[in-house]
């Protein structure tokens, strides 16, 4: 029988904190927390170490407030705050008073500094390199909340909506925005836009290296002209609206050689150049079709009406419909990236009852999101380096992996001859992983 006993060594259970501390300290910008928002003259914490906790505390997997508690004896989330840990009622009050200052510029320039650092995968295309922008929404279910903001969504579910965009094919997180949860997709999406591109642009990438890849929601001719205004390319999915898919089809069919996948699945692609988005008649784009028409199902049962499943995408990519379609099909990794966020990090429920502090919560989750994914692509490619340029078996660890492998692992804290150290078990079969990951950071 095991007997259960506390001892005097200082034990950690969150090693992988000291990464976090190290990807922190080496941003440049994180003193403009400080040198523009400065605490008040009596506080006893600074802004920058407000702003650090609530990072810390999500790239540990936790959002709520209450949960601060259990790290303010942590020696490795003291040293990642900067030296103490506020308390829950504290951490509330400075991220209320902080929300209602200008924030998001210097957010910004903090998660610029972030994408400034890393490589981001490119997609190869016609010996084409592009970096993928990613734009969507995604519902944080919140049902029984009295939350201000929280209101019915287009998934018929309470909650926020807010919109998210990822570079990458990792799905390193650019920006957020949190919105009610009635608000529709449109509304607001050129600004967000604008703001996403300035911040690639200011973490040094070119605007003719940037892909916009968006849904349906954002066929708008306002959204479509400010893409082209910026110079970048996009990809963006048509609404039909009422507009017949018979006649699209009929406009089409014989542009390029049908496909016939099966009997009775035939797939048709064409473009049409002289069709522009409704009130843009300086559209310089075209537009790509892809319809599958089936005569026959998959089990043999024979329609007497021919079904039709069409996708048109407003675009200004010199490639075929085919790759086009590709593409985009590849813009649904978003919703992983998304889940990933929620469920992997808890973020969906937000801590506040204000709709600005969880802005800002919500904002700060966009550098741990970027820390940990750092964290876990150093460490996919340490374990499985690329081999003669050849695309990897796996793109990225999910974020639960990077907490539970890299994160959550015991340590002792050991302090000889004016030195620290931080010791692992010898069964710590990610050790040799890990040190070469805090290199890298």
């Amino acid at each position: 029988m095991i007997k259960l006993m506390q001892g005097s060594e200082e034990i950690n259970s969150n090693g992988g904190l000291s990464f976090v501390k190290r990807l922190l300290d080496g941003n440049a910008r994180m003193k403009d927390w400080d040198a523009e928002l400065p605490a008040a003259a009596n506080s006893c914490y600074s802004t920058s170490a407000i702003v650090r906790s609530a990072i810390g505390l999500m790239t540990a997997g936790n959002s709520s407030y209450a949960d601060i508690e259990k790290f303010r004896s942590d020696f490795l989330f003291r040293r990642l705050a900067g030296g103490s840990v506020p308390s829950q009622e504290t951490l509330r009050q400075r991220l209320d008073a902080l929300a209602e200052k200008e924030w998001q510029r210097i957010l910004d320039a903090n998660v610029s500094d972030q994408l400034s650092r890393i490589q981001l995968t490119r997609i190869n295309v016609g010996g084409e390199e592009l970096i993928p922008l990613d734009i969507d929404v995604s519902v944080f279910e919140d049902t029984f909340s009295n939350k201000e903001g929280v209101s019915p969504t287009y998934q018929n579910v309470n909650g926020f909506a807010p919109i998210f965009c990822y570079a990458g094919r990792e799905g390193f997180m650019v920006a957020n925005e949190l919105r009610p949860g009635s608000q529709h997709s449109a509304k607001g999406a050129v600004e967000f836009l604008k703001r996403c591109i300035a911040i690639m642009l200011q973490a040094g990438y070119e605007a003719d290296e940037l892909l916009a890849r968006v849904d349906s929601a954002h066929d708008s001719s306002d959204f479509i002209e400010a893409l082209e205004e910026l110079g970048i390319k996009y990809l963006v999915k048509r609404n039909p609206r009422k507009e017949s898919l018979e006649q699209l089809l009929d406009s089409i069919r014989y542009d390029e050689t049908p496909e016939q996948v099966r009997p009775g699945k035939v797939i048709y692609r064409g473009v049409r150049s002289d069709r522009s988005p409704a009130d843009f008649p300086g559209y310089s784009g075209f537009m790509v079709v892809e319809a599958i028409e089936r005569t026959v199902l998959a089990d043999g049962q024979a329609l007497l009406i021919p079904s039709i499943e069409l996708s048109s995408w407003w675009t200004n990519l010199p490639y075929s419909v085919r790759q086009c379609a590709a593409l985009y099909r590849d813009h649904g990794t978003s919703e992983q990236f998304h889940s990933e966020l929620k469920s992997d990090m808890g973020i969906e429920l937000l801590p506040s009852g204000n709709l600005k502090t969880n802005a800002l919560v919500l904002g700060l989750a966009t550098m741990a999101f970027n820390c940990l994914r750092f964290i876990g692509q150093a460490a996919l490619e340490i374990a499985m380096p690329p081999v003669d340029d050849e695309e990897p078996a796996q793109l990225r660890y999910r974020l639960r992996t990077v907490l539970l492998d890299f994160i959550k692992v015991g340590c002792k804290i050991v302090r000889h001859a004016n030195q620290l150290f931080q010791k692992f078990g010898k069964n710590c079969h990610n050790f040799l992983i890990m040190k070469e990951i805090y290199a890298r950071c």
